[in-house]
């Protein structure tokens, strides 16, 4: 499947550290980290900016919404800074980095999916950015994924989870419902995450064969007792 699906990473994904970003950024300096506190943001704005100074005003109300989204949405991913799926959402983070210069909550990209050759086999999802369509210059990044099913309280019409093959994931939101369902349908059956380090269960010990009983009018054989002979 060669059609570009858009959609955007889960804004309930962490941001990457800026030093993780194309170019490696630097830190925003105390200042600008201090002046971004709503309170100061508020009093700077009021005298020029009535619009800014409620929006900074309202920004304690979206963080607590975007907390209580993230408690209803649960985990967006899981695996660590080294794993695929951090891999895959810091390409993202860079895609939207390298056109804005600016951070953001969930970026955006358009996504190609292939399924695998054989049955069970991993697929693979591509992921470009918005942006420059038909410039051969233009980013991508490949990872071999499939779907990963997610619970049922998690379920949403738009929401899509990849687990890639080192046993991490992470969950995309696509524009519509109906390009959640195309991308579904071109990465296959959904499968679950194998818990990485539990054992099988001990398969049950085969039962033994029943003792039969002694025929009537046969006692057990006793045989030659120490020092004796049987009359």
């Amino acid at each position: 499947m060669d059609e570009e699906i858009p959609g955007r990473l889960s804004p309930y994904v962490r941001r990457p550290k800026r030093a993780l970003l194309p170019g490696s950024p630097a830190p925003l300096p105390l200042r600008r980290r201090i002046g971004g506190f709503f309170v100061l943001r508020f009093l700077t704005a009021l005298p020029d900016d009535l619009a800014d100074a409620v929006a900074a005003l309202l920004d304690p109300f979206e963080r607590a919404a975007r907390l209580a989204g993230r408690l209803v949405h649960g985990p967006a991913l899981r695996g660590g800074r080294a794993s695929a799926a951090a891999r895959f959402a810091l390409a993202l983070h860079g895609f939207h980095w390298t056109h804005w210069q600016a951070e953001t909550d969930g970026p955006a990209g358009l996504f190609t999916a292939r399924r695998g050759d054989g049955p069970g086999a991993a697929g693979t999802v591509t992921a470009r950015p918005p942006w420059g369509r038909g410039d051969p210059a233009r980013g991508a990044h490949t990872a071999a994924c499939g779907l990963r099913r997610v619970p049922r309280l998690r379920r949403r019409p738009a929401r899509v989870d990849l687990v890639f093959a080192d046993g991490s994931w992470l969950a995309l939101r696509l524009d519509t419902r109906a390009d959640a369902a195309r991308l579904r349908a071109a990465l296959g059956p959904a499968r679950s995450t194998a818990v990485r380090g539990t054992a099988s269960p001990p398969s049950p010990a085969p039962a033994s064969a029943p003792v039969p009983a002694p025929e009537p009018g046969h006692g057990p054989d006793i045989g030659v007792r120490a020092g004796r002979g049987t009359p």
